[in-house]
């Protein structure tokens, strides 16, 4: 499912709204929700109910794939909430909100085919300490060594694939996403090793590029998407290039 908030007027010059941003401003309005307010600011240790895409000048978006009602009718008063409260000021930037509304968005169908898809967001790969020390070796005397960071990319997208299945679908789910990971090949164009800020005093380990899939990947991968990291490239764009 997937919320759609557009604004009156578009954002002008070098002004933008981050995912953080707009994760902050709908927790604010939502401190009336407390169910709502605590997805939307918990889940440390597990893939986060609502996604909060980078928005664009025109528009931001929430994302949520899990299936239950509870979890829909959320993002249904999420919508009604923003359109009771459409002024959003985040450190100086103003944005009013014309509409918000919903439409369904799948998770995925893990179609087979040939799919190309750009990182629309870097994604997230290391937030472990063993992940941030095989980061160090991957880059040690800054050098990439490339061979090696393909295969840990690929292995933190199919693992955390597999375990947003689990925390969003349950057990059984995760067992049948990791049979289809097992067999999926993954391959990568323009593939670019890259620090990123996170937030105030701390930076996170990440990649950008292409990803070429032998099937239809979701359109988050990786860490810390909640706040819309790891996006990938429009799922219809990639269906009309298997074609």
């Amino acid at each position: 499912m997937k919320l759609l908030a557009l604004y009156q007027n578009p954002l002008v010059g070098d002004k933008k709204i981050l995912p953080r941003d707009i994760r902050n401003y709908v927790a604010s309005i939502m401190k009336d929700y407390e169910d709502v307010h605590s997805e939307i600011m918990g889940h440390k240790s597990k893939q986060p109910t609502f996604i909060f895409s980078l928005p664009n000048k025109k528009s931001f978006a929430i994302y949520t794939f899990k299936k239950d009602k509870k979890t829909e009718m959320m993002l249904t008063l999420i919508a009604r909430v923003i359109n009771e409260n459409p002024k959003i000021n985040i450190r100086g930037t103003k944005a009013t909100v014309r509409d918000a509304f919903t439409r369904q968005r799948d998770y995925t169908n893990f179609e087979e085919g040939l799919f190309e898809r750009r990182l629309r967001t870097p994604m997230v790969i290391a937030v472990s300490k063993m992940e941030y020390a095989q980061c160090r070796e991957i880059s040690k005397d800054n050098k990439i060594d490339m061979p090696k960071l393909k295969k840990f990319v690929e292995k933190q997208i199919k693992d955390s694939i597999a375990f947003t299945a689990r925390d969003w679908f349950g057990e059984e789910a995760k067992a049948e996403v990791e049979d289809i990971m097992d067999e999926t090949i993954i391959l990568f164009k323009d593939l670019r090793y890259l620090p990123i800020k996170f937030k105030e005093g701390k930076w996170l380990t990440a990649v950008t590029g292409t990803i070429i899939s032998s099937v239809n990947l979701p359109q988050f991968i990786g860490y810390a998407s909640g706040l819309g990291y790891g996006e990938l490239s429009d799922p219809s764009q990639a269906q009309r290039k298997r074609r």
